[in-house]
């Protein structure tokens, strides 16, 4: 069921649960009117008056409580045992039911034979006697007045007596001297029951037993003094009844049904036990007697979660003292989940006092179910614990500690909503062992108090911050207070170098710093009354005494400022010199410490003797082809040689060259180690040395990423241009020799030769031509290539002294013309540069050529241009007229057969050439007939019809270039190829590739500003 958030709001605000109880098995005519009460069963509190158990205790109200959820933090909550669970009692004597029972000797005749006839037998069945003799004169059974009989009523033994000795009828059965049948079933006279020994209630299997005296002479009928052989025993029963009961709580407002069970058989008093469970996500729809997660099952208690309070409780009452029927008898039932705060005033938590009988004031309160006055209590450690490892109140909830000594019924009375309480010491603090020692001692102390619902409050220390000593620890998350009893004179616990106080940091905090002290005294010290004139440092080794320039103090720690450097093996003494006063107020005037060596060692690394030419990054400590010495020292002994560990820092893996090796000492504090390339390759190299002083002081220098020198153990093969074994056209080219791809030291050119043809090889060497990071070198020939094979040999070395030779054989030939593949009928074409010679006729010299014809959308008047062959002449047939042919635009060539275009182009520019152009396509709006550029004019001879247009990327790569990059300038939305053989037009797609020698139909529109920028290929 869901519930709206309004809804929820207001069962909140009520934070109601409902009981309702309906009365089963009612007797028809009632005389009773039911009550309702409920008992919290930690307290005994209830709202029941006269007649409640003798346990319980009236109140006005009555409030209970559950448990939480969470059992640590600060959302944990801790109750009275019992104090979640309440009673809830129906009092209604209309609901009890009774019977009335007959009893008969089992065996033998109907009804019991009490010997009442003097034949002196009596009812036995089998071997166990149902009547037996118990006092009197005469024979046997109750022939005699005086006499008196056990009888034992077997054959109901699962229904045991209620009432008296005078609710017990005694009746004619059968037979007996003059006996008549109209006598079966009235009282016989003359007999009385004695007592009842057992009425049959303990359980089932043990038989009610009463006894029967003779009281008058004969055994009489309505008065008639006959005598009878057998009677019946007649009485009323009863057994325990229940109640049907329906739990409603905010979670679950429909109900749940749960039974009340009476008291015992003839009571008319109805019970059942209920749990108050925390309402979670999982505990939400709990019903009577389930057993939700985290919740452990109690046989016979219901459970029902909930939010707070109150809880009310309905009884439906069937049955009234008069005529009213089905009247709503309530009760009220208050639930409080908030614990009840006490506080601590004084002392002051953390402060520190000379007075071993100390005072304690503080307070409490409780705004909802009152506190119970008598469960304060005040916790004090009395014990001789310096370090106060034992807490008054453990973080279990273990209690230690001793309890004050306070009477309670002085604070207030029950259900009060504040207290305040005091309360002196009268034992000295701490309890020392031997009574002679001088306190200085934290003892530690903390009250607690219940509320009558049953939560307990415990008093805080600690109320904000983190960490061990703030919020967060302590049971459920309260910190016991301590305070510090101390008569003792400070004194100086230790002192160490190295370490000073930083206040320009936030917040602030210790620093490494060798001019600094850090001396620790045994308690807190007053700030006020340390001057740096009350303390001397006298360095060791005639070192010269030293006053403090500035003392900065932190509880217990002075941190000393020197206007010196301590040396990083000295080992100063510090001394007080007048009035140091802790909190406490105890002073001293002397006391010295030799302070500890904190500093560490200071240690120098540096590298030398390796193989680099250069300066800087290329000099011999910072690059070298195999060896590199490392050498280390230190300002100070060291326990033994530094820890040296060197490793070249490659991609993926890193090579370990060294791991922690021992320095080679050299005499005076100094190491070193000389380091072989070993099987790494190529890369930077880190070096990491670790160095202890005598006193353990550990100082690094260095780590294992970063890089020291570096390591180059080969001159890497360049990339040259042209490539060996490749051919060029250009007659005087630039031929490149690249390192810059796979070296990062400088590269000289030691010699360099050119052999033209077959001819010998020159020396360069003086022509070669270096870029700005010596790695890219450059050779032009003085004089024109013939076409031939040629070969170019290059010797450089680096600047870590590797050597490599370059030889590229490169072929010069003449540019091929380029061909353009064309099929009878219409061919959609384009040049990828211009024809050396642009005339129409010139570019389609072939005699099958019958039309030529391009489209310029930029004249969308008159954009159709058409040249026309006819005896071996082209003529214009427009106007604007198709006179010549140039890259960029595409045609339709119209031929009668199918013999190929050849086309002389411009291709690649060569140095001593003109300025490059670039080729740009103008476009107008709607279809443009375009074509296939290649700026840089490499793809423009015989072979290149029909590739792939390529461009050369940012890393110098050949990229294919598609239609989505070939049109990236303009706002293009579709695009059309031409094949000719299969007459149809091919549709293409951004990522189809453009062809060198296509012609393309493409839609152009304006873009968002209204401009329709050129295409720039």
């Amino acid at each position: 069921m869901k519930l709206s958030v309004k809804l929820l709001s207001g069962l909140m605000l009520l934070a109601l649960v409902t009981v309702a109880i309906i009365s089963a098995n009612n007797t028809v005519s009632a005389a009773n009117d039911g009550k309702v009460y409920v008992t919290n069963k930690a307290s005994n509190l209830t709202t029941e008056g006269t007649g409640k158990p003798t346990a319980r205790k009236t109140a006005t109200t009555v409030y209970g409580t559950y448990a939480s959820v969470a059992t640590t933090g600060v959302t944990a909550r801790d109750i009275v045992s019992n104090s979640d669970k309440f009673i809830v009692t129906v009092v209604d004597a209309d609901v009890n039911s009774t019977t009335t029972v007959t009893s008969q000797a089992t065996g033998g005749d109907s009804g019991f034979d009490l010997g009442l006839d003097n034949n002196h037998t009596i009812s036995t069945a089998g071997t166990a006697q149902v009547v037996a003799d118990f006092g009197g004169s005469g024979g046997v059974g109750a022939d005699e007045i005086g006499d008196i009989v056990t009888v034992t009523l077997a054959d109901t033994a699962t229904s045991p007596i209620i009432g008296s000795t005078s609710d017990i009828k005694i009746t004619v059965a059968s037979g007996g001297t003059g006996g008549h049948a109209s006598h079966v079933g009235k009282v016989v006279t003359g007999l009385t029951v004695h007592q009842i020994v057992n009425d049959g209630s303990a359980s089932t299997s043990t038989p009610a037993v009463i006894q029967i005296r003779k009281s008058a002479a004969g055994a009489d009928v309505d008065g008639a003094t006959l005598g009878w052989e057998f009677v019946n025993i007649t009485y009323p029963s009863s057994n325990a009844d229940t109640l049907t009961v329906t739990l409603k709580s905010v979670v679950d407002p429909t109900g749940a049904v749960m039974v009340l069970t009476e008291t015992g058989r003839n009571t008319g008093r109805f019970e059942g036990e209920v749990q108050l469970i925390e309402r979670t996500d999982a505990l939400a729809t709990v019903k009577v007697n389930s057993a939700p997660a985290g919740v452990a099952q109690v046989a016979g208690v219901d459970r029902i979660p909930v939010i707070g309070g109150p809880v009310t409780i309905e009884y439906q009452d069937a049955a009234t003292s008069g005529t009213a029927t089905n009247v709503k008898r309530t009760a009220t039932y208050n639930v409080d989940n908030t614990v009840p705060s006490v506080t601590i005033t004084t002392p002051a938590d953390g402060g520190q006092s000379q007075n071993r009988l100390p005072s304690f004031t503080g307070s409490g309160a409780d705004s909802q179910s009152g506190l119970d006055i008598s469960t304060f209590s005040l916790r004090i450690d009395r014990t001789d614990d310096p370090s106060n490892t034992t807490m008054v109140i453990a973080a279990n909830g273990t209690l230690n500690g001793t309890a004050a000594n306070i009477d309670t019924t002085t604070l207030g009375s029950d259900g009060a909503t504040s207290i305040s309480w005091s309360y002196t010491e009268s034992t000295a603090l701490p309890t020392m062992s031997p009574t002679t020692e001088t306190p200085n001692n934290t003892v530690d102390f903390q009250a607690l108090i219940h509320d009558l619902a049953g939560n307990i409050g415990y008093s805080d220390a600690k109320t904000s911050g983190t960490g061990a000593d703030d919020a967060g620890s302590g049971r459920n998350a309260n910190q016991p207070h301590t305070i510090k009893i101390d008569q003792k004179t400070p004194s100086i616990s230790s002192a160490v170098t190295g370490t000073g106080w930083d206040t320009s940091a936030s917040p602030a905090a210790e620093k490494a710093d060798s001019s600094s002290i850090k001396v620790t005294m045994d308690g807190k010290i007053d700030s006020t009354s340390v001057a740096p004139s009350d303390i001397q440092v006298v360095f060791s080794n005639s070192g010269g005494t030293h006053v403090p320039t500035a003392i900065d103090v932190k509880d217990s720690i002075l941190y000393l400022k020197l206007d010196t450097t301590i040396p990083s093996n000295n080992k100063p003494t510090v001394q007080i010199k007048s009035g140091i006063a802790d909190l406490a107020g105890n002073s001293a005037n002397s006391g010295s410490k030799v302070a500890t060596d904190g500093i560490k060692p200071v240690v120098t690394m540096v590298t030398s003797a390796g193989s680099g030419t250069g300066t800087g990054a290329e000099a011999a400590d910072k690059l070298t082809k195999d060896k590199m010495t490392i050498t280390v020292t230190s300002d100070e002994n060291l326990n033994g040689p530094p820890k040296i560990t060197v490793r070249v820092l490659t991609s993926p893996n890193q090579v370990g060259l060294h791991t922690q090796t021992l320095g080679v000492p050299l005499g005076g504090n100094q190491w070193k180690l000389v380091v072989s390339k070993g099987a790494a390759s190529t890369g930077d190299v880190a070096v990491k040395v670790e160095s202890t002083d005598t006193a353990g002081n550990l100082t690094t220098k260095g780590d294992i990423t970063t890089k020291v020198y570096r390591l180059d153990t080969a001159l890497a093969a360049p990339t040259s241009t042209p490539a060996n074994g490749g051919t060029i056209t250009v007659a005087k080219p630039f031929i490149t020799t690249d390192y810059s791809s796979d070296e990062t030291a400088t590269v000289s050119i030691t010699k360099a030769t050119m052999a033209v043809g077959s001819a010998a090889a020159a020396d360069v060497t003086a022509d070669v031509v270096a870029s700005a990071d010596g790695l890219v070198f450059f050779y032009q020939p003085t004089e024109a290539l013939t076409n031939s094979k040629h070969t170019y040999v290059v010797k450089a070395k680096d600047a870590a002294g590797n050597t490599h030779t370059q030889t590229v054989t490169f072929t010069k030939s003449d540019r091929k013309d380029y061909v353009l593949d064309l099929f009878a009928g219409w061919n959609l074409v384009s040049i990828p540069s211009d024809p050396v010679d642009t005339a129409v006729g010139s570019v389609f010299s072939n005699t099958g050529v019958k039309q030529v014809v391009s489209y310029d959308a930029t004249s969308p008047s008159s954009p159709w241009r058409i040249a026309s062959q006819v005896d071996g002449s082209f003529s214009s047939q427009t106007t604007p007229g198709l006179d010549n042919v140039y890259a960029g635009p595409g045609y339709w060539v119209e031929t009668s057969d199918f013999e190929n275009q050849t086309i002389s182009l411009s291709g690649p520019t060569g140095p001593g050439d003109s300025r490059p152009a670039l080729t740009t396509i103008a476009t107008g709006s709607g279809w443009n007939l375009v074509g296939v550029v290649d700026q840089s004019r490499v793809q423009t001879q015989k072979s290149d019809n029909g590739t792939s247009l390529v461009r050369t990327n940012q890393a110098g790569s050949n990229v294919a270039v598609t239609v989505q990059t070939y049109f990236d300038t303009v706002s293009n939305s579709r695009q059309y190829a031409f094949d000719t053989v299969t007459s149809k037009f091919r549709a293409l797609v951004d990522a189809n590739e453009v062809k060198i020698g296509d012609g393309m139909w493409v839609y152009v529109q304006p873009q968002a500003n209204g401009l329709l920028p050129h295409i720039v290929p």
